[in-house]
């Protein structure tokens, strides 16, 4: 018979698959075949092609309005075990049905309905999850502050420490700027929690982690820590921030009110358990839930910031890229406009643009050639920022008179 899976339930999407492998294994308990492929048996594998299912659910969809999963969830056990009958006995290629082509589809359908709640890799997708970007930090101007985390590790902690210990010694600044959009999967969760503990009080519940079985979840509480942030804190997310980047993200929101700009975040808010069960082939899936202090989650619902922002990930990439060569942050953030004619210009007699044009026309390059990529969330987020402090500087200007 088929292995029994016992799975967590993660949501409704998940029933018909299940119902499915159900139906599979009482198919195959009746005609009493094993599930194991004999090692002589080569039959043809079964040619899912996700774009060929997608044109049949696009054309189930104009006919009737209802998805391909939507109609395989109306079907009840005894429906699909006739489905598997049929097929079986009178599909045109029922040669190619045997039980490793099926099984390899039932993993596959099962795979891609639990989404990111489990996924098969390979060592070089593995390796090639973790970011690229080493931890990095730039002063905007004299009131923000910008600190970007890279793989959220242990090394990057004691940088972070260095970073914050310099700027909460200038009193000018005022706003910290985390960037949390860092490619980052998976990583240790008790570094989630010495972060949040530069933000939070002492002995604090931050988080938990609950495992299906257990009763008495993982406590994450916040710790004594001589390096501490109580100025205001705006987030950067979108959908590559990593399960530890979104915890961060979902504690500072709703303990400290932070104003969170970008893009709605996945919901990898799970511990991942990664297991050899092929020849360079990794199934990665879901043991454990992050559960926040009120009971909540957001597992597979993500962070939705306050001030959503399409986000320009290629640009984005570019700019850190840009920044760990060592070019200035501000570089991208305040670009150097193009001299042109103005009143002034005209009254003193110059010409700005002549030496633009001059470069032109002798085919040499000038710095206004090519326009510099845009981080959007992050523009948005300064551009917020001085906007506001542009406002209230006016509003103590009225006050003095």
């Amino acid at each position: 018979m088929l292995l029994t899976l016992i799975i967590r339930p993660m949501g409704s999407c998940f029933r018909s698959v299940w119902v499915i492998l159900i139906c599979f294994s009482s198919l195959l308990a009746d005609e009493k075949e094993p599930i194991t492929t004999p090692a002589e048996l080569h039959s043809a594998e079964i040619a899912i092609q996700k774009g060929t299912l997608e044109i049949q659910q696009g054309s189930v969809n104009d006919l009737t309005g209802y998805s391909l999963e939507t109609l395989v969830d109306g079907l009840n056990q005894a429906n699909l075990q006739e489905a598997f009958r049929l097929l079986r006995s009178e599909y045109i290629k029922r040669e190619d049905l045997d039980y490793l082509s099926l099984n390899r589809a039932a993993i596959q359908g099962l795979l891609e309905r639990l989404d990111f709640g489990a996924m098969l890799l390979t060592e070089a997708s593995r390796s090639a999850r973790d970011s690229p970007y080493p931890f990095h930090s730039a002063r905007v101007n004299d009131e923000i502050a910008y600190i970007r985390f890279g793989r959220f590790s242990k090394d990057e902690l004691s940088s972070f420490d260095q970073v914050m210990t310099e700027f909460r010694g200038e009193e000018k600044i005022k706003t910290l700027l985390l960037d949390l959009r860092s490619p980052q999967p998976q990583a240790d969760f008790m570094i989630a929690s010495e972060i949040l503990s530069r933000f939070r009080p002492p002995n604090e519940l931050l988080f938990k982690i609950r495992r299906p079985g257990n009763e008495r979840p993982v406590l994450f509480p916040s710790k004594p820590n001589p390096v501490s942030w109580g100025k205001e804190v705006v987030i950067l997310v979108d959908h590559e921030t990593g399960n530890v980047g979104e915890i961060i993200a979902a504690v500072l929101q709703r303990k400290n009110k932070s104003l969170v700009i970008g893009e709605k975040t996945k919901g990898l808010t799970v511990e991942y358990r990664d297991v050899a069960i092929g020849d360079d082939r990794i199934l990665r899936y879901a043991i454990a839930e992050v559960i926040l202090d009120d009971e909540s989650s957001i597992f597979q619902k993500g962070v939705i910031p306050e001030l959503p922002t399409d986000p320009d990930v290629e640009s984005k990439h570019e700019v850190y890229k840009a920044t760990q060569a060592g070019k200035s942050l501000n570089t991208y953030l305040f670009q150097k406009e193009r001299p042109r004619m103005n009143e002034a210009a005209l009254v003193a007699g110059t010409d700005p643009e002549l030496e633009y044009y001059l470069a032109k026309s002798n085919g040499r390059e000038t710095e206004w050639d090519t326009e510099p990529p845009e981080d959007r969330v992050l523009q948005k987020a300064v551009d917020i920022l001085l906007t506001r402090d542009f406002l209230e500087s006016g509003k103590r200007r009225k006050k003095r008179y």
